[in-house]
């Protein structure tokens, strides 16, 4: 099978490789287009569509496997649909007005310039995370404020003060600087496998019986009946549940009453889920989560800091040892920003800070004036490969039993996505995208509980199992922590 795109089909046979599946010989898999389609030298939309192919691919393969290979669909997707998917929060309206962010303008969000002539990314984008990077600069909340203290800092240095006490800074680094970094290289020799980044792990932690499918209803889709609990926050996990709803997994997101959220990510990201709170640290709230996990869960999907979770008992290995007994095997999905080996691998993180720390924003802009990409394809393709490594696992669940832990990262999706080398200089700035090809992909409904809202639909066009969300975007703690009948 081949796509059409060479340096899609290579980039998408490694991802099924490290999935296990087997390309189905008759499956009429078409990618369209090709980069550039946003203003960057890096091919977003190829690599988000190489993401979204596997995923698509793995989809497919769940449905023959569940409807007995008597329903085959063909899959169409294009470069652009997929580029634009990078954005999509930014085109979501409610009732015709973009909703607004917690805080319209966020001095400790953004690159400075340091007293070396380097540059650094800082983010608190939550009330900790900003106040504790002003506690270190010692200044107002304030952009010129910051950038002068900031001026007082080696770039090395303020990124290892701010980054020792738990708060977000990177260094802007070249693709060159990156792999010669300490946590660059770690990532690297983790990653790299006969001749391609590996941008996700899928690896077996626990053996069992092999546990098939549950039979399907006459009107059932490929993810009918897979349970999936969402404990996951900003845009790359969500985007992962949200991917998996859209083919009716039932996806629970569970917030925690002390958790700080951004709105129109939540909103934008909810399509097709429910919505929860527990609050974890208490008995009753991890006695509700265990009641989700044992009571028909498949997966959960968490972003937080590794201790946070096992902290709490809810470790991959102790979900898996307690299901084992039960006779299950289940899913555990761990999103970071800095890869799950190597020194930095605890940090939190976020999408500017990888695309700080691994050159693809020193390259977007230059060495003197580095910028951000133009989307966010680090989260959300992320969230791509994340499904993807939930769906192979699940086939795998279904074939040779056990649990399995999926493991993807910002960084190693940055790496991933310099490994499909960049757009020729001379085709960019690319032609601005048509609104009436923007205007296509948008859903409205006009009866969620946020009132009409219109926002991007889906970069994947099935033949049969059409891509459909059941379920309206919904506030957080709308629904009860427990599955639906």
């Amino acid at each position: 099978m081949e796509t059409g795109n060479k340096n899609i089909d290579k980039h998408l046979e490694s991802l099924l490789k490290i999935g296990g599946i087997q390309l189905q010989k008759d499956l009429d898999l078409k990618v369209t287009l090709e980069d550039p389609v946003t203003n960057s030298p890096w091919r977003i939309g190829e690599a988000a569509a190489a993401a979204l192919a596997a995923q698509a691919v793995a989809v497919s393969e769940i449905w023959n496997i569940r409807k007995g290979g008597d329903q085959k669909q063909s899959i169409n997707i294009d470069v652009a649909d997929a580029a634009l998917s990078t954005l999509r929060c930014n085109y979501m309206r409610q009732n015709g007005y973009s909703v607004p962010l917690p805080d319209i303008d966020y001095p400790t969000v953004g690159m400075y310039q340091t007293k070396d002539n380097k540059f650094v990314f800082i983010n608190g984008g939550f009330p900790a995370l900003r106040r504790g990077i002003l506690l270190i600069l010692n200044c107002p909340d304030d952009r010129n404020a910051i950038a002068s203290a900031l001026m007082k800092w080696d770039a090395a240095d303020i990124e290892k003060e701010m980054q020792s006490k738990g708060y977000c800074c990177s260094m802007c680094r070249s693709p060159e600087e990156w792999l010669q970094s300490e946590q660059g290289k770690a990532l690297y020799d983790s990653t790299f496998r006969d001749g391609f980044i590996k941008p996700l792990e899928i690896e077996k932690i626990c053996d069992g019986e092999p546990q098939p499918f549950k039979p399907l209803d006459k009107n059932g889709r490929p993810l009918s009946k897979i349970k999936v609990i969402d404990i996951t926050h900003v845009l790359a996990g969500p985007t992962c549940g949200m991917m998996l709803a859209e083919q009716d997994a039932t996806v629970m997101r569970i917030n925690g009453p002390q958790v700080p959220t951004i709105l129109p990510f939540v909103m934008d990201t909810g399509h097709g889920k429910l919505n929860a709170q527990i609050d974890l640290k208490t008995n009753d709230g991890k006695e509700l989560l265990w009641n989700l996990i044992e009571n028909g869960g498949d997966v959960l999907s968490e972003s937080y800091r590794p201790e946070k979770l096992n902290s709490l008992g809810f470790s991959p290995e102790g979900i898996a040892q307690r299901l084992k007994k039960k006779g299950k095997g289940f899913i555990y999905v761990s999103i970071n920003c800095y890869g799950h080996v190597g020194p930095w691998k605890d940090l939190p993180g976020w999408e500017q800070l990888a695309q700080a720390a691994t050159g693809l924003a020193f390259v977007q802009g230059g060495s003197s004036n580095p910028h951000l990409l133009p989307t966010y394809p680090d989260d959300y393709i992320t969230g791509y490969l994340a499904a993807y490594g939930i769906l192979a696992a699940l086939i795998k669940r279904s074939k040779e039993g056990g649990s399995y832990h999926v493991k993807v990262s910002l960084c190693s999706t940055a790496m991933w996505l310099q490994s499909f080398g960049k757009v020729n200089s001379n085709c960019l700035p690319p032609p601005k995208i048509d609104d009436r090809k923007i205007q296509e992909l948008m859903i409205s409904n006009d009866s969620t509980p946020y009132g009409a809202l219109s926002y991007l639909g889906h970069p994947i066009k099935y033949s049969v199992t059409k891509a459909h969300w059941s379920r309206p975007t919904v506030p957080i703690g709308f629904s009860k922590a427990q599955w639906p009948e």
